[in-house]
């Protein structure tokens, strides 16, 4: 690992962002398949696709540590230590967040009400959009390098990142009718559960804002 991030850093630092990226990437592949065996109790599913993303979240966990030990202080570029830094902060937080709702899940047995399964699977969805389209966006920030910052990448990936913030948004307005759907089969679902549920929904709704955050990282970067 560590002689292939020295060598895409002899490149360029986004080299080896995006290939971060694309392991949080394959991380979050697995929340489909994760919330599709939850919604139908399926456990032994369950805990295979936590072990799954508990080793793909580790995986880009050294990924990350590999680029901070090679980010050097100074950098010949007009791109800041720091904003690189917080940039990856932000894209390493979308993994955590996938196996946090790994954990939970995980945490205790409970049945979903077939009056919630739609609008929970809706949710992943909506979340996932916005991993596809940062995804997308990262995979530009090498181009942008390479053209040395050209006006028409820059409005390129500006255009990725509008789609992030779409996306986060309606993945938001999702979320919100979960809840209400939630609350109101309240009566049929154990206290336990319904709080589960809701911690459940909330980290759903933080994969989908750190995503929206790791673009706002990028906007900054490319307006410099």
């Amino acid at each position: 690992m560590r002689s292939i991030i020295g060598m895409l850093f002899r490149k360029s630092p986004f080299e080896a962002l995006h290939r971060h990226m694309s392991k949080v990437k394959e991380c979050c592949n697995q929340l489909q398949p994760l919330m599709q065996a939850f919604v139908s109790e399926n456990r032994e599913l369950m805990r295979e696709k936590t072990k799954q993303i508990s080793d793909l979240e580790h995986e880009a966990d050294i990924i990350k540590n590999e680029i901070r030990e090679h980010l050097p202080h100074r950098l010949l570029m007009s791109v800041d230590r720091s904003d690189i830094l917080s940039f990856l902060n932000q894209e390493d937080a979308v993994a955590d967040s996938i196996e946090d709702i790994a954990r939970l899940i995980e945490m205790r047995e409970m049945s979903i009400p077939s009056e919630l399964k739609g609008e929970l699977m809706e949710l992943v969805d909506k979340v996932m959009h916005t991993i596809t389209s940062l995804e997308l966006a990262t995979s530009e920030i090498k181009s942008l390098a390479q053209s040395s910052f050209s006006r028409e990448e820059e409005e390129k990936i500006s255009e990725l990142i509008k789609r992030i913030d779409r996306s986060e948004f309606e993945a938001d307005l999702v979320q919100q009718r979960c809840a209400r759907k939630l609350f109101s089969l309240e009566n049929k679902i154990d206290v336990l559960s319904v709080v589960l549920l809701m911690k459940i929904m909330g980290e759903l709704g933080s994969v989908a804002d750190h995503a929206q955050d790791t673009g706002d990282r990028l906007r900054g970067i490319i307006a410099r």
